[in-house]
């Protein structure tokens, strides 16, 4: 459960309603918005769209949302949940754990509220993040980090040997579905928690976020992992085990030694959030269909992932999440053998990733998309980062999209099969229209320094510029980068793009091979997620704001000191995920999911 949260302000009261773009960044500063279910912004007296929200990605219908927990595949359908404040886009003790199913992994519903917090009890300040399972006898269960206020609780106090001496207690919580309830709609909560207090005299800074990395059949034991920390060394994590999911779990130790605070560029956080552990093939193959094939006498690796908190670096992403590739042996995870740490991704809103096995046999994976707007007084914060295929190629994690999500786009799409692109006009992605696009292409480096594409803004909310700005994914050839450069000036009459007039970067390495990269950009409103086809990822906000009506998108191919060349282009406007027509976006944008 991440403890890092985001205030959204308001601006001052007006009932302008200007005209031209310029106007409406102007107005977007200065006017008050209140929201009408999520969907539209009040500018005064007049209702308008929200531009910003995404509409193919999970997210409540209102309201904050932050880690996702326990996703799980049962019975035929796949159930995400995830960290949720009611009726507030900020951050809130008061933490429930919405849910929403869908039957093929891009298609959702909304689900009703799954936990919520109970007076007086260990959970009476939050119902805070976790994983599910099926216990021994197939009952699916819910575990969590039940959290009660030092100054508000009604139950003892931990002794002090167990105190962590922090503003919450924290301690491990059971729920178990109802009888027959296919749906994982009706939970019923433990009386007592599973594992109420952390091991004693161990210096620990958190104790929080369990997830299961052995079922207790076929003769095995349970087996968990608990995120923490020790003060001054940093993040470790907790390895439990037990005979009985919900009950006897006893400390077997760290299930990582061996590594400081400090890891060569990365500082490693005071604790460690969210952990997950996975076992992966590895492959030199490709994945087909989203079934990877795995060539004869090929082995396996463990794949752990943290999320540290807090991070310092001021020059680094917010909270970087971070993996390493190894083995496990006599249950501790050799970190010292293993290779990394390795940013799971390049951008800076990632974080708190979860993963399961699917009905196929593969692992997806989940994160938390934070916002980076400082203000608009919207209803929502954060949304779910699209399912994520992982596998291991060359030693490194590879992600890539589940390939369900290409029965959200539209149409035909457009295709190109070569496109040269000269430094001094930017080339234009043509016939595409929507504020959501997915689009695949190859770049070929050719004579120039940097290539990429931009995605051009029509308004930000934070913007200082008379004009909005540009935002451009950008492949540096000679550091052999994935980048994305805000706040560059963007000419429209002249498709020219201000290289040199950068506000901010983000990014990091990226395989090259043979002076090529293929990218293939999601595009949903404000959420980007970028993949290589080496399986680097890099994740962001771009707020683009309001597309006028019949406008272009916005996307245009760029070089820098040389021309590119881009090949193999297929870009198609992407419809919603919501089945049910009142969570549809509004139908000026896009009809709504038969």
């Amino acid at each position: 459960m991440s403890t890092s949260f985001l205030i959204l302000e308001a601006g001052t009261p007006s009932t302008f309603r200007p005209t031209s773009c310029q106007q409406r960044a102007l107005r977007a500063k200065q006017l008050a918005m209140t929201v009408d279910k999520g969907e539209r912004i009040k500018y005064g007296s007049s209702w308008e769209l929200d531009p910003d929200k995404p509409w193919y990605h999970v997210m409540p219908r209102s309201g904050w949302l932050n880690d996702p927990n326990g996703p799980i595949w049962y019975k035929g359908r796949y159930h995400i949940f995830y960290q949720h404040v009611v009726g507030s886009s900020e951050w809130d003790w008061t933490m429930c754990w919405g849910h929403a199913s869908s039957a093929d992994l891009v298609h959702w519903k909304h689900e009703p509220i799954a936990l919520e917090p109970s007076p007086a009890k260990f959970d009476a300040a939050g119902c805070w993040s976790g994983c599910s399972t099926l216990d021994s006898d197939g009952t699916p269960v819910i575990l969590y980090t039940a959290v009660r206020l030092r100054e508000k609780t009604g139950l003892p106090l931990p002794p002090s040997a167990s105190d962590l001496g922090l503003q919450m207690i924290e301690s491990q919580c059971a729920a178990v579905c109802s009888p027959g309830d296919d749906d994982l709609v009706t939970w019923t909560k433990e009386s007592r928690p599973v594992i109420e207090l952390p091991p004693q005299n161990e210096g620990l800074v958190g104790f929080r976020d369990p997830y299961i990395i052995q079922r207790g059949v076929d003769g095995n034991s349970w087996k968990l992992l608990l995120g923490s920390g020790v003060k001054g060394k940093g993040g470790t994590l907790l390895l439990y085990e037990s005979e009985n999911l919900l009950s006897r779990w006893q400390c077997s130790g760290s299930f990582i030694k061996g590594r400081s605070k400090a890891c060569g560029e990365w500082d490693l956080g005071e604790m460690w959030e969210c952990p997950f552990f996975v076992c992966l093939p590895h492959t030199s193959g490709e994945a087909a269909n989203g079934n990877v094939s795995v060539a004869a006498g090929t082995t396996s690796a463990h794949v752990l992932c943290v999320s540290p908190y807090p991070h310092y670096r001021k020059d680094r992403p917010t909270n970087p999440c971070l993996y390493w590739v190894g083995q496990c042996e006599n249950d501790t995870f050799n970190v010292e053998e293993a290779s990394g740490p390795h940013r799971l991704d390049l951008g800076d809103i990632l974080y708190a990733p979860n993963a399961f096995v699917d009905g196929q046999g593969r692992t997806l994976m989940l994160a938390w998309l934070q916002e980076l707007r400082k203000g608009g007084g919207f209803d929502y914060a954060g949304c779910l980062s699209l399912p994520r295929v992982l596998t291991l190629r060359g030693g490194r994690l590879h992600q890539e999209p589940a390939p369900e999500l290409d029965q959200l786009r539209q149409g035909p799409g457009v295709q190109l099969r070569s496109l040269s692109v000269e430094p001094a006009a930017a080339a234009a992605l043509p016939d595409i229209r929507g504020p959501s696009v997915d689009v695949t292409f190859r770049l070929a480096r050719g004579a120039s320094s940097a290539a990429g594409i931009l995605l051009r803004a029509w308004l930000r909310f934070d913007a200082d510029a008379d004009e909005p700005c540009a935002a451009a994914a950008v492949v540096n050839w000679d550091a052999s980068t994935l980048e994305v450069i805000f706040g560059t000036q963007w000419d429209r009459n002249t498709l020219s793009f201000g290289w040199d007039s950068v506000s901010k970067r983000i990014g990091g390495p990226i395989e090259i091979s043979e002076d090529t990269v293929q990218l293939r950009v999601l595009i949903d409103h404000s959420a980007v997620e970028i993949f290589t086809g080496a399986g680097e990822t890099l994740t962001t906000r771009i707020y683009r704001g309001d597309m006028a009506a019949g406008d272009d998108p916005g996307m245009f191919f760029i070089a820098q000191n040389g021309s590119a060349s881009v090949t193999d282009v297929a870009a198609y406007t992407m419809g919603s995920i919501w089945k049910q027509a009142s969570d549809q976006p509004a139908k000026t944008h896009e009809p709504a999911v038969e």
